[in-house]
């Protein structure tokens, strides 16, 4: 008996030992918010990658980094639980990348060991605004682009303030100026209270010159086809010339609702939203939305009160990524450019403007089971 136990405790020893190098070895690669939940026969692990638009890219390199650093470690037995905005997404296994939902022991363990202001490096995100109008036979090509330093500050589990600087680049579209100014700011909460259930609140100043409040919510099971949402607020104009600053009373009110279905052919994904867009905006939009490894490229047409447009969009990671990176503090690139463009380029028909996170639908499309099991099949 004595024997034993000391069997056991020499176990438990090494396995602590393991989950210590283990997580200083996935710090080093960029991983954030860290938790090792180690047995003799199993491994959970908890993790956010702020690098990576899609969290599959982030299981495939933790896989990597725990074969390296242990090959005796039970991978074959592991859980993966990624993380979002510190909120837990769903629990994938390692091999498979089966998907289950979030049970109340999941979520217990992960409240007892997550230290917000711990777990994150203090991050500094590079992105461009790009803002572009074709046509005119004065100035055929008008186009406004700012780079964006910012960063985001994890006040609580779930909420996060997201700051920085705008540096104009080029400008002959608007009267935006050449002066530096303040990047829109807001403060977010994320949160999926229940397992598929998902919600979204903003506060604060938004691209395209909008500024007020957002609300969105979406069902979303990772193991279905379909999901659906709705986003609504109440917004105003705002426009910064350097310290002056200029705005009109918050009262445009929105409200939009969407359904999804992922087709199942070359994954592919049908999006039908109608509502009130900005500006009393009343109509709808069809986005047929094709999913690849590293990036998202839409169609899309859309008609309203205002009128009838159509166009495509895009979104990807940026290169290089990872620019800097220390203990506490990290320089990169953003994890998400998305453009769109819209053939009818003079009247808002169909808008809805960006705050300073994917929108629910977009963000939620890449923890699908079926994509990221995909995915998997394909490396």
């Amino acid at each position: 008996m004595r024997k034993l136990r000391i069997s056991l405790l020499f176990i438990l020893l090494s396995l602590g030992l393991h989950s210590q190098e283990t997580e200083s070895q996935l710090g080093e690669a960029g991983f954030e918010n860290i938790t090792l939940e180690t047995e003799v026969d199993s491994l959970k692990l908890y993790f956010e990658h702020r690098e990576f638009r899609n969290p599959y890219h982030g299981m495939l390199y933790a896989n990597r980094l725990l074969g390296k650093a242990d090959p005796e470690l039970p991978r074959k037995n592991s859980t993966f639980f990624p993380v979002f905005h510190n909120q837990l997404m769903g629990r994938y296994e390692a091999q498979t990348y089966n998907f289950s939902p979030l049970s109340e022991s999941d979520r217990h363990f992960y409240a007892e060991n997550n230290k917000v202001f711990k777990n994150y490096r203090f991050n500094f995100r590079l992105h461009p605004e790009v803002v572009s109008r074709f046509g005119y036979y004065e100035d055929p090509f008008e186009t406004k682009f700012n780079m964006i330093l910012d960063t985001r500050i994890y006040l609580a589990s779930g909420v996060s303030l997201q700051t920085g600087i705008t540096i104009p680049i080029v400008n002959n579209l608007d009267n935006h100026g050449m002066k530096l100014r303040a990047a829109p700011s807001m403060l977010h909460y994320f949160v999926q209270p229940w397992n598929a259930h998902f919600f979204s609140l903003s506060a604060g100043t938004f691209y395209n010159d909008r500024y007020g409040f957002d609300l969105e919510y979406r069902f979303a099971r990772m193991d279905s086809r379909w999901s659906f949402g709705f986003a609504g607020g109440v917004t105003g104009f705002y426009r910064l010339y350097g310290l002056e600053y200029y705005s009109e009373p918050v009262d445009d009110l929105y409200g939009v609702a969407d359904v999804e279905w992922r087709t199942g052919i070359e994954h592919t994904t049908l999006k039908l939203s109608a509502g009130q867009f900005l500006y009393q905006d009343k109509g709808m939009r069809l986005d047929l939305i094709k999913q690849f490894a590293a990036a998202e490229l839409g169609l899309f047409a859309a008609r309203t009160d205002i009128g009838t447009t159509g166009g495509f969009q895009f979104a990807f990671s940026l290169f290089p990524g990872k620019i800097l990176r220390g203990k506490k503090n990290e320089v990169r690139t953003t994890e998400e450019f998305r453009w769109e463009y819209t053939y009818n380029n003079e009247d808002p028909v169909a808008q809805q403007f960006r705050i300073g996170m994917p929108r629910l639908a977009d963000l939620l499309r890449n923890y699908n089971e079926a994509w990221i099991k995909h995915l998997s099949n394909n490396n």
